[in-house]
């Protein structure tokens, strides 16, 4: 399938959306490894994009911010989830709140 590259990295920045709602799944089930690896994989993503000298069209750059406020979420909630495995705590988080990409 054909694609241009406003095409891929746009597809990349919705799978990270997707990566956040596995991860807040994952969460609620303390499964801090796999939360870790979702907050590896968002931040490798966003590590390439900020790497591009420009983003290939104009609907692309609306995409970082998301994905900055996603990699921010991961990282809260496996800093929660640490605190919950050293205190034996259950809390609840805002954080553990579903991900929403806004278009």
């Amino acid at each position: 399938i054909p694609l241009q590259p406003e095409e891929y990295i746009g597809g990349l920045c919705d799978l990270t959306g997707e990566i956040g709602r596995f991860a807040v799944k994952k969460g609620t089930s303390r499964d801090a490894d796999n939360v870790k690896l979702c907050l590896e994989t968002d931040m490798s993503i966003l590590y390439a994009l900020q790497s591009l000298s420009r983003l290939p069209g104009k609907n692309v750059g609306k995409k970082m911010e998301p994905l900055r406020r996603s990699v921010e979420k991961l990282e809260k909630m496996l800093y929660e989830l640490s605190l919950v495995k050293a205190t034996g705590r259950n809390i609840v988080s805002e954080a553990s709140q579903p991900v929403h990409d806004e278009e």
